[in-house]
């Protein structure tokens, strides 16, 4: 984000659609494979990940993320999403991925990124513990949810924000029969469009200073 002259702007459009990095467009099943994260032995097995491995995918797909989201585009969210759900299938937690990621020798910046960066990052990462821990059965140790008062509430906001508007837009496909798509609807959604549907997203981006807002803006887009 420092890398950005001004951080503020270091962060997607508002109005480019959500286009899928979204965890709720991923599936619920606890076991997400992709030839970036497992690849197959030869005799037929799966490799299994490791956590320092899933330190690095982390590690390097959250600055990737953070310099393509500033030019408008989300494919790298959509890695550092599931390199975070690979550590919740390995039933680490969230402060234990979070150091391994602190240690790991790849520094993708080339220079040690600043405390904001940081928090960012594990903000992000306990948007996608906390969404998961309310889909699957399997309850992963979070513990606290943001780095200060303000980051919590950012984080339970967006989370359970989020989850209303899939519940408002999974009981308007039941009522159009079928003809609205809920998941193809969440996932074209806008932020903007979000703080439409959500009073409580609203009332807290106007509470927000820039870099706040910032930071809330891109909390949607990863929920």
């Amino acid at each position: 984000i420092a890398l950005h002259p001004r951080p503020s702007q270091a962060f997607i459009s508002r109005d480019t659609p959500m286009i899928q990095p979204s965890l709720l467009g991923v599936t619920q099943s606890r076991h997400f494979e992709t030839s970036l994260l497992s690849s197959p032995e030869q005799d037929g097995e799966e490799e299994r990940i490791t956590p320092e491995t899933v330190a690095e995918l982390v590690e390097v797909s959250f600055l990737n993320a953070c310099l393509q989201l500033s030019s408008g585009y989300v494919d790298v969210l959509k890695l550092f999403i599931v390199a975070c759900k690979s550590g919740y299938d390995l039933d680490l937690s969230l402060e234990s991925l979070h150091q391994l990621v602190l240690d790991c020798p790849v520094n993708s910046a080339g220079r040690d990124l600043m405390k904001e960066e940081i928090d960012l990052r594990r903000e992000w990462m306990v948007v996608v513990y906390t969404l998961l821990n309310e889909f699957l059965d399997a309850r992963v140790e979070v513990g606290e949810v943001g780095c200060d008062e303000i980051s919590t509430t950012r984080v339970e906001t967006v989370v359970q924000s989020m989850l209303s508007i899939q519940k408002q837009l999974s009981q308007e496909e039941e009522a159009s029969g079928g003809k609205l798509n809920a998941m193809s609807k969440l996932t074209s959604l806008t932020v903007d469009q979000v703080l439409e549907m959500s009073s409580d997203l609203s009332q807290l981006q106007s509470e927000c200073d820039n870099i706040q807002k910032a930071f809330l803006m891109n909390d949607i887009r990863v929920a």
